[in-house]
């Protein structure tokens, strides 16, 4: 089983990826039960908020399974799989619940672009985090750039995306990509009491405040922005760089 879906009566729904093995990293599967689960979250009147986590203490998640798509070699194979991506995230942006991240383990690439849609990133204190595409010689893929430089300022975003640094919650934290470093050996239950102010209001007040958020991100305008980042990354893909620092990554990672 790649993915846990759990509803509690508070109104916490937990999508847990479960592929500690992989770091959590994100195959098809993991994509569609994803889908299926913002699609459920959104339409429940008694779910509340929605948090993404990866089972285990060693990764949120590392982002796309490379042992999977690098067998994706040409622009048009490659924006297929990202733009599927892709529209997962542009929906769970503009989910109207609220979102947390509750990064439990190492956020690489993909990973980060995940937690970044979400509306909360909270992370056990001393993990690592790191938007690390520009390394494989891609940029962000399933639309990370486009969200961050919403979400944050413009020169923090960038510094993120061009260096390519691995960092701890901590630095995320003083960066404002973080909004809470969690201490407790219970991360589920520290989510939980940091969430209750929210979960105490009605759901369709919390709908209300979430489409008045997220109106700015229904327009056309920035939908196709957050496409052109893909695409831009789907051009790259295919690229020699790219499929040099694959085959290099994949090669250290077997030996």
């Amino acid at each position: 089983m790649s993915v846990t879906v759990e509803q509690e009566k508070n109104g916490i729904v937990w999508f847990t990826i479960c592929r500690p093995e992989k770091r959590n990293a994100i195959h098809y599967e993991v994509m569609d039960r994803l889908q299926e689960t913002i699609e459920m979250v959104e339409k429940s009147e008694t779910a509340k908020v929605l948090v993404i986590t990866g089972e285990g203490e060693e990764a949120f998640c590392s982002g796309g399974d490379l042992s999977v798509f690098h067998q994706l070699t040409t622009k048009e194979e490659a924006y297929s799989m990202l733009a599927k991506m892709g529209n997962i995230l542009y929906s769970l942006l503009t989910l109207s619940k609220p979102t947390v991240a509750l990064i439990n383990g190492t956020a690489i690439g993909g990973g980060c672009e995940l937690a970044t849609a979400c509306d909360f990133r909270y992370a056990k204190k001393g993990v690592r985090i790191g938007f690390v595409q520009a390394n494989l010689a891609i940029t962000t893929g399933w639309g990370g750039a486009t969200m961050l430089f919403e979400k944050m300022p413009y020169d923090e975003a960038l510094h993120l995306l061009l260096c390519a640094n691995m960092i701890c919650a901590e630095e995320a934290e003083k960066r404002g990509w973080i909004h809470r470093c969690l201490s407790s050996s219970d991360l589920k239950e520290e989510c939980r009491q940091l969430l209750m102010p929210y979960l105490e209001k009605s759901s369709s007040v919390l709908s209300a405040y979430k489409q008045a958020a997220t109106a700015k991100w229904k327009t056309k305008e920035f939908y196709e922005r957050f496409f052109a980042e893909i695409e831009r990354c789907a051009t790259l893909w295919e690229g020699p760089e790219h499929e040099q620092a694959v085959q290099a990554f994949l090669t250290k990672k077997r030996n």
